[in-house]
């Protein structure tokens, strides 16, 4: 504030009466008190903001990366999921791709593990309750992929503990983009009785892409 205006500011509350005096006093104190809460609340929403605790690299056959998972939270908990996806060669573009936590963290790209498939190496899906499929610990709603496969998701989910996220029954984790569409076993009761493989895994097609769930 320039010179002049300063002094007329003093000169203007000099010439005040008392009472308006301290009015002028009270409504100062009362900025700075409200800057003084603002700067502690920004601290503390800073504090409390989620972050990332756990990262998902997904790689395909050949070993390109294309794209991540990274779950997001506070402490050990994670209820925000970020996915990311570029993936110009998917199979079944401009559709929607099951994914999925599963049981193992290993990604081996070559046909592995007891279905003998690429990336069987991570096993089923995390499912410690031993529901159907839906309802599976590692189900996550499915990316939709444009025509270039590309895909951008975050969602919100009280199912991650990151603790039992990395260990998964102590061999880790891994997040599976498969090649199709999840039906998340959703078959209406006009179209018959789901089949084994839609409560077990959303017949969501072959492994995609896989990656191991790593801490941030």
């Amino acid at each position: 504030m320039a010179k002049k205006q300063k002094d007329a500011l003093a000169s203007g509350i000099s010439s005040l009466s008392p009472v308006a005096k301290l009015g002028v006093a009270g409504a100062a104190f009362i900025v700075v008190v409200a800057g003084a809460v603002g700067v502690q609340l920004n601290a503390q929403n800073t504090s409390q903001a989620a972050k990332p605790l756990a990262k998902a690299a997904l790689l395909n056959t050949s070993g390109v990366e294309i794209g991540q998972v990274v779950f997001k939270g506070i402490g050990t908990y994670a209820d925000r999921v970020e996915v990311n996806i570029n993936a110009p060669g998917v199979p079944n573009p401009a559709s929607f791709h099951g994914l999925h936590v599963h049981t193992t963290g290993v990604c081996t790209p070559t046909p592995s593990g007891s279905t003998n498939v690429p990336f069987g190496s991570s096993g089923g899906h995390w499912n410690p309750t031993g529901a159907n499929h839906g309802a599976h610990v590692g189900d996550l709603p499915s990316p939709l992929l444009t025509a270039a496969g590309q895909g951008y998701a975050e969602f919100e989910t009280d199912r991650f503990d990151v603790t039992t996220l990395l260990d998964a029954a102590g061999d880790g984790s891994a997040v599976v983009l498969h090649a199709g569409a999840d039906n998340f076993a959703n078959i209406p009761a006009a179209y018959g009785t789901p089949n084994p493989a839609t409560l077990g895994t959303g017949e969501a097609g072959g492994r995609y892409a896989c990656g191991v769930v790593k801490p941030v």
